[in-house]
């Protein structure tokens, strides 16, 4: 493409927010296709048997070096993504084509692919500078990131030094808009989901240890009559008392009835289910009967947080 001289007058700087929309676009595309990688690599592992005999308390040396392994992969392929097609006839990535600007260097020509992997390594500063770096653009007279600047780069209208300069579009687009703001948002909502997943989580998890409880309650009268009747502690079986697994039910996997091994006092153990939570699957809850008191004391295995207050050490 042949090389039309301007002066900065003729030339459409491409802002901050049409920058930032193609910053989404392509930031989107590099993560999906990683992850659809990423997502097939761990597939073929696991139908491979790979995960079979990878202890829990221990992480392999090929997962540590395949961890790094990828991470390296996805900088090489960004890298790639963002020079050559910088430095092709387009001068620019499919979110800068869907938003119609490219790069330049500061005279308005095509960059080498040299010049255009060296521009993106610049843009590491960008990222170090916890972006601000980029919110450069916003500000400088030339629309210029804190990378461009190193690079000696420009980003532009996809008509600037062209046959048809009176093409370049000088607003910014509806569309440059709403990705930016998105783009601003993602950091806002990832930290309220950061917060709010793990509470969300442990109520959930508190709930289903409440909801164990109550379903035991209905058999201390049970326990106490027959401890008054006969003086000895009912085990399943006995006093009306069912079957362990009868009882099982939502987090609940059974109650075994029965006096303590240590202080010999009527109680009812209660086993917990939850499958994909190693904090309560399989742990488990005594409700024991106090014989001076006539009260019933709660104690368990689990984290603290996941109690009712009056089951906590």
């Amino acid at each position: 493409m042949p090389h039309f001289p301007a002066g900065d007058a003729d030339i459409a700087y491409a802002g901050f927010w049409r920058r930032c929309a193609a910053f989404v676009i392509d930031a989107l595309i590099l993560s999906v296709c990683f992850y659809a990688v990423l997502f097939a690599i761990i597939a073929a592992l696991a139908l491979g048997g790979a995960f079979a005999k990878v202890p829990e308390d221990h992480v392999p040396g090929w997962m540590v070096l395949a961890y790094f392994g990828l991470v390296a992969s996805f900088y090489a392929c960004a890298a790639a993504y963002y020079s050559l097609q910088e430095s092709s006839a387009h001068q620019a990535t499919l979110g800068k084509r869907a938003l119609g600007i490219k790069v330049t260097d500061a005279q308005g020509r095509r960059l080498t692919r040299r010049h255009a992997l060296g521009r993106w390594f610049a843009a590491a500063l960008s990222y170090l500078t916890f972006y601000i770096g980029f919110l450069l653009a916003a500000f400088t007279e030339r629309k210029r990131a804190l990378h461009d600047m190193v690079a000696d780069t420009l980003v532009v209208d996809r008509w600037a030094w062209t046959e048809h300069p009176e093409r370049q579009q000088r607003r910014v687009g509806v569309l440059a808009i709403l990705l930016g703001v998105f783009l601003l948002l993602v950091p806002v909502l990832g930290i309220v989901a950061a917060i709010a997943i793990p509470q969300y989580q442990d109520y959930v998890f508190r709930a289903k240890v409440a909801n164990a409880i109550a379903a035991a309650r209905p058999l201390q009268p049970m326990v106490e009559q027959a401890r008054r009747q006969t003086g000895a502690c009912p085990g399943n079986g006995e006093a009306g008392l069912r079957a362990p697994g009868d009882y099982a039910a939502g987090a609940l996997a059974s109650v075994d009835a029965g006096p303590m091994q240590d202080s010999g006092a009527c109680a009812l153990q209660l086993t917990l289910r939850a499958t994909g939570s190693a904090g309560l699957d399989g742990k488990r809850l005594w409700l024991e009967l106090d014989p001076g008191s006539g009260g019933w004391t709660c104690s368990s295995e689990i984290a603290d947080k996941y109690l009712p207050r009056d089951c906590r050490g």
